[in-house]
């Protein structure tokens, strides 16, 4: 199931449960796959009333701050293991 995210970037996400995936789809037609995301995690994006922080915060997770904004960047250039 595809779920919109209200942002410049990102226009929906979704969650592979069978491989822990958590599945970006960008405005311009590039996905990014994030591994290792409990679904919990994922439902937490769902039931936010701001998807894109929620996704922040569950970047930042895992992450160091420089990988986060190679994933996130305020340009179009996107990040992360594209598919």
């Amino acid at each position: 199931m595809l779920v919109p995210v209200e942002s410049k970037q990102i226009a929906f996400c979704s969650y592979n449960e069978a491989e822990s995936a958590l599945y970006l789809y960008y405005h311009t037609g590039d996905v990014a796959i994030f591994s290792s995301i409990g679904k919990q995690d994922y439902q937490s994006v769902i039931d936010s009333p701001n998807r894109y922080d929620t996704l922040m915060n569950l970047m930042k997770k895992g992450q160091s701050e420089e990988q986060v904004q190679a994933m996130f960047p305020q340009s179009n250039k996107r990040g992360g293991k594209l598919a």
